[in-house]
């Protein structure tokens, strides 16, 4: 039990590491390393090779010191990839977002989609927890604060903010994995939907699948299936149509409640 203790994550110490309260350690010689540094150098490898390039070794050899010393700054690997995320989001630009509830989130939306599609080794990072450092955090208050007139309660208001970065994580996720298998494949995004039906022609016919063979055969597979913006967009409405139809149902519920008590 006591080797498991020591092998968990200090999340505290984490949490503080990410909103720089955490101070060097003081064995080891001084120099003009900082964590800054060291987390936008790996931003860099990661760039140029991916998330597997990275390492605090290879870290360490570009800033031209021992790897021991950047233990003194980060604890170790899983704390320097929630560091990298952390940097690599940003805080939100939302100066030319629109005011509707609506709007706000599918300018979230696509800001998030646009990040992680500029920057596809963020989506190999495991996830650890839940968003802890300041960049994180002002993404989340942007959605937060978007819904706050809109008749949802808080409850429901955290649950639209889970559901909507799922989404985008899970399709983002999607539409690279895919792309980095086009040069195995032979197929990209956009050519996998008639592909995909003219496989499933031959597969479908038995009888075996009758309602994913109607699917089939209305040519919902075929050359004129979406790209992965069209994509994008058709699920994003889909859950945006489910939360304003949720909105209406909890104004409905408050209006009634406050003519019971009148």
């Amino acid at each position: 039990m006591a080797d498991e203790r020591q092998a968990r994550r200090d999340l505290q110490a984490a949490v503080d590491l990410l909103w720089r309260m955490r101070q060097p350690g003081t064995r080891g010689p001084r120099g003009s390393l900082s964590v800054d540094r060291i987390v936008g150098t790996a931003i860099e490898i990661a760039d140029a090779e991916g998330i597997g390039g990275v390492s605090m070794r290879k870290v360490a050899e570009r800033l031209g010191v021992t790897t021991m010393s950047l233990y003194r700054y980060i604890p170790g690997k899983d704390d320097l990839l929630d560091l990298m995320f952390e940097m690599a989001s940003g805080p939100p630009t939302t100066s030319d977002w629109p005011g509707d509830w609506r709007g706000r989130l599918v300018a979230y939306a696509h800001a998030c989609r646009g990040m992680l599609l500029n920057r596809p080794w963020m989506t190999d990072i495991p996830l650890s927890g839940p968003p802890m450092g300041p960049n994180n955090l002002a993404w989340m208050e942007v959605v937060l604060d978007s819904l706050t007139d809109s008749g949802l309660d808080q409850g429901d208001m955290v649950g639209v903010l889970m559901l909507l970065t799922n989404y985008v994580l899970s399709e983002v996720r999607q539409e690279i994995t895919m792309g980095r298998a086009a040069p195995r494949t032979g197929v990209t995004y956009e050519e996998w939907g008639e592909v995909y039906g003219r496989l499933l022609t031959r597969v479908v016919s038995s009888g075996t699948y009758p309602a994913l063979a109607r699917v089939v055969e209305a040519g919902v597979f075929g050359p004129e299936s979406t790209g992965a913006d069209e994509d994008f967009a058709y699920g994003l409405d889909f859950i945006l149509d489910g939360i304003e139809a949720l909105i209406r149902e909890r104004t409905a519920k408050a209006a009634e409640g406050e003519g019971a008590e009148g």
